[in-house]
């Protein structure tokens, strides 16, 4: 009679499958992996992603400046020419120096040059004149020999620099003082009898000299750009070669 081997008890059984379920169940229960943290020194810094910069403009050519900057303003101020409603009518106006900046004017009004000038001075006689194209320096000789000079514009019809005092002894305020009461021809006429005596002429200067008895205006002129000197009589008017 053959032997039976013996079944395995059931507690190895179950202690065998109790270790299988227990792997098992620590297999699908474990914690996951921790996720890791870093240190703040670990911690890089973003990096700012570098922007590219425009080129610089060329900065626009600036024009005059028009407040308070150093060049001319744009209200008609000191620096810009003036304007023809500044222009005084009794002629006694203080002028700014500047003149009005013009050329030489295709004519000129000796009579509102002199008499300008004379506005000017307070009163007097003309006893020299002198200048180029639009600026002209006027001289007047008061009642006792006294001088006052100014500029005259002959664009804008009056004084632009002046009057201004011009000293003299007593001796020569007397002199002018006497040749300026005796003459009859004033500077004026005088510069029409000078320049017409020679075609196109023009003037460069005009004094009074000579002595009371027989005063005498000298004329310098410009004639196709050579000089030409007349003296003219201030009693008589009468032109002769200077």
């Amino acid at each position: 009679m053959s032997r039976r081997r013996p079944a395995p008890s059931r507690s190895a059984a179950a202690l065998g499958l109790g270790l299988v379920l227990t792997m098992g169940l620590a297999a699908c229960s474990g914690d996951p992996a921790p996720t890791p943290t870093r240190s703040p020194s670990a911690s890089a810094t973003p990096r700012a992603t570098p922007t590219t910069q425009p080129a610089p403009s060329t900065p626009a050519a600036t024009g005059t400046p028009t407040d308070g900057g150093t060049g001319a303003s744009t209200d008609g101020g000191a620096t810009g020419a003036p304007t023809d409603g500044d222009a005084p009518t009794d002629g006694s106006g203080t002028g700014t120096g500047n003149g009005s900046g013009a050329g030489a004017p295709a004519s000129v009004d000796w009579s509102t040059v002199t008499q300008q000038g004379i506005a000017a001075a307070g009163g007097g006689s003309v006893v020299s004149i002198a200048g180029s194209g639009d600026d002209w320096t006027v001289v007047v000789v008061g009642p006792d020999g006294s001088r006052t000079q100014s500029v005259v514009s002959v664009a804008l019809g009056r004084v632009t620099s002046g009057p201004f005092p011009k000293d003299s002894d007593a001796a020569t305020k007397a002199a002018d003082a006497a040749r300026a009461a005796a003459a009859r021809v004033d500077a004026e006429t005088a510069v029409d009898r000078a320049l017409a005596s020679a075609s196109g002429a023009s003037l460069r200067a005009l004094a009074l000299g000579g002595t009371a008895a027989a005063p005498v205006w000298s004329a310098t002129l410009s004639v196709d750009g050579a000089t030409k000197r007349v003296r003219v009589d201030a009693v008589s008017g009468a032109v002769a070669a200077g």
